[in-house]
């Protein structure tokens, strides 16, 4: 990039938004580099407006210099880039001041909301203010971003997010400012209820693409259910995954399950409980090898090689008849098990009152780590599974703030698509250990039942990147099983900043066909160069 170039930049958009919000110093600079993913790369900037009127201003100025710009909702993409663009020389622009609820609907339910509002702080407004509202949360931290992680493509506990925005506000790499569906019109009520307006429906042209920065979007809601449960079932035998897929495939066609099914290996399993039932051991005064014991636990727990969690929700009589169906479908197998509200409550009750028990104090531990992924199915985002991104490393579960940027965590995604036949997914699964196993890795692996026909499968590896040599192996890793499930006819729906080159290529009609769409929306090229397109 011309020095002289970005020096001009800099100095409109420190008029723009102010001297404390455009980062040049090393210190800044570093803490936005670092990421989990351990990825190398120069960020020259970083600017932080609070506004869709700042972020035109932000545009305006990059096309005029032809600085380009990169910009995140919160930056917690963890595994696949965190705030790191795809190029050396790019600015970053963080949206996390842009972080108001601009309005929620409760009969229609939807709220709009800017890329930085998380859902902790979404889920929050709806319990202090008692919205009969929920939202389809995910597995990460409370602090990511709904916006952003919908506009990625990313799965929740109850359904894919891409299809839950409407009405998108866009500031175009041209500058433009853009409203889709029928947010273009002067009073437009239907804007969030019916998405695709009129004419040609442009909010797919936002996911995952580099023609502008969302500035604001409706994400629907779903009312809260008289009834719940969670499904907790456990597998035996690795072999039996083939069976379990297909049965879950079938319960999905016949609209027994609604919502997405979380089937994780043992390894998952591990990693996702055992930290939580290590702090509770620890804060109850237990001492000795509270990894050991943490992870013996599990296993005696009947968490074998795979299991599986997932909501059940309804009126009281759907709710009963669905577990019913379930536990009948599910005979032979795999274990199930049910939790409630009322189950979790009694069993609280009961271990306060016989605590001096130390078996009691260690089934209180375990259902701590339970709770959480209870709460999870309930829609209630949780900070807990995070602890997973430090314990393959350390061994411990993760310190204050649990944001793996700046540690030694390190974290790479592998995310193809599988379709819900039983056989493959056992097939492909066994290559993944196979792959991990020629570079000396363990695959952390949980399959997410889409519908009756596809699964999401996300392929977690850990490394420490503190050991430049595995930071190196890992990357090699993952290199070589996204290239093998793409030769497979399993393309990833969702890839790291660094392996672009792996699903964009030159010569397909396709990429060639958003290369146009990017001259006529960014004609100068300075929205994230790079990022699912060509160059």
């Amino acid at each position: 990039m011309d020095p002289a170039r970005l020096e001009q930049a800099v100095a409109d958009w420190r008029k723009a938004l102010g001297g404390e919000h455009v980062l040049t110093d090393a210190a800044s600079l570093q803490r936005y580099s670092s990421n989990a993913s351990g990825l190398v790369r120069s960020i020259p900037a970083v600017l932080q407006p609070a506004s869709t009127e700042e972020v035109v201003r932000v545009v305006a100025a990059a096309n005029r210099h032809c600085v380009p710009l990169y910009p995140v909702s919160c930056g917690r993409n963890w595994g696949l880039g965190s705030r790191v663009p795809p190029r050396d020389g790019t600015v970053v622009v963080d949206l996390n001041r842009m972080n108001r609820i601009r309005e929620v609907a409760i009969a229609q339910r939807y709220a709009v909301v800017e890329p930085g509002v998380t859902q902790g702080q979404l889920y929050d407004f709806l319990r202090q203010n008692d919205l009969p509202l929920m939202l389809n949360v995910t597995g990460s931290a409370r602090d990511t971003s709904l916006v952003g992680n919908a506009l990625e493509r990313g799965v929740g506990y109850f359904a894919s997010r891409a299809d839950s925005l409407s009405g998108l506000e866009v500031v175009l790499g041209s500058g433009e400012l853009v409203r889709t569906g029928f947010g273009h019109f002067d009073g437009a009520k239907t804007t969030h209820i019916f998405r695709h307006g009129v004419g040609p429906s442009l909010d797919g042209l936002f996911a995952q693409s580099n023609f502008g920065i969302v500035t604001a979007a409706g994400v629907e809601l779903m009312p809260r259910p008289a009834a719940s449960a969670v499904l907790i079932a456990r597998l035996d035998s690795p072999g039996k995954l083939a069976g379990f897929v297909d049965v879950m495939a079938d319960l999905a066609r016949r609209d027994i399950l609604k919502t997405v099914l979380h089937v994780g290996n043992r390894h998952r399993t591990q990693i996702a409980l055992a930290p939580l039932i290590y702090r509770r051991l620890a804060a109850m005064g237990e001492r000795g090898d509270l990894r050991r014991r943490a992870e013996a636990m599990i296993e005696a727990q009947g968490f074998g090689p795979w299991s599986a969690v997932g909501g059940i929700m309804g009126t009281h009589a759907q709710v009963r008849e669905a577990r019913a169906a379930v536990r009948s479908a599910l005979r032979g197998v795999a274990s199930v098990f049910f939790l409630t509200d009322g189950l979790v409550a009694a069993a609280k009750a009961l271990s306060a009152v016989t605590n001096f028990v130390p078996w009691v104090r260690r089934q209180r531990a375990m259902l701590y780590a339970v709770e959480s992924l209870y709460g999870l199915a309930k829609g209630i985002p949780t900070d807990d599974p995070m602890h997973s991104a430090w314990w393959p490393v350390t061994g411990e579960p993760g310190p204050q703030g649990l944001d793996p940027d700046p540690g030694r965590a390190g974290l790479l995604y592998c995310l193809p698509v599988l379709p819900a036949i039983g056989k493959v997914v056992q097939e492909e699964m066994e290559h993944v250990e196979r792959v991990y196993a020629r570079h000396g890795f363990t695959p952390y692996i949980t399959l997410n039942t889409m519908d009756d026909r596809s699964l999401e499968c996300v392929i977690n590896l850990a490394f420490d990147r503190g050991d430049p040599a595995r930071v190196a192996a890992a990357h090699a890793c993952n290199d070589e099983l996204t290239g093998d499930l793409v030769s497979h006819g399993f393309v990833p729906y969702r890839v790291g900043v660094q392996s672009m080159g792996q699903v964009v290529r030159e010569g397909d009609p396709f990429w060639k066909t958003v290369r146009e769409l990017k001259k006529a929306l960014d004609p100068n090229g300075i929205i994230s160069p790079g990022r699912y397109n060509l160059a």
